[in-house]
């Protein structure tokens, strides 16, 4: 299995993608492919930015263009999804569940001089 975020900059794109990793039965109704696919959540454009109302309540100031959508991959992922990946930071608004110490490995694999991936110093000892 692989875990893959996705980011697609209009819903069409979107739905291009997702009629490659559906099926349709007998009476019209889409589901995952399961030959392609274990799970997708989409989540949407993801707030990049918050601020407050007048009565201190969370709004969104600044959305991501970008449509959200996570995919656990049953094998490899379809080469057509591959202009659509994307590495948000480790510890984001979503992860499958037992998939975290993976995604970060993977994250620092495609990502290796991003300040998640560097270890801290040690401090040194003064002599």
């Amino acid at each position: 299995m692989k875990f893959l975020k996705y980011g697609f900059y209009n819903p069409a794109a979107w739905d291009t993608a997702k009629a490659q990793i559906t099926v349709t039965d007998e009476e019209g109704n889409e589901t995952w492919d399961s030959t392609k696919v274990v799970a997708v959540v989409e989540l949407g454009n993801i707030c990049l930015q918050w601020g407050t109302d007048s009565e201190g309540m969370p709004v969104c100031e600044v959305k991501d263009p970008k449509i959200a959508v996570d995919i656990l991959w049953v094998d490899q992922p379809l080469a057509s999804f591959d202009s659509s990946v994307v590495w948000p930071e480790p510890c984001g608004v979503h992860v499958f569940a037992g998939w975290e110490a993976q995604y970060a490995k993977d994250y620092c694999a495609a990502n290796p001089s991003a300040a998640y991936c560097q270890p801290p110093t040690p401090p040194t000892n003064p002599s």
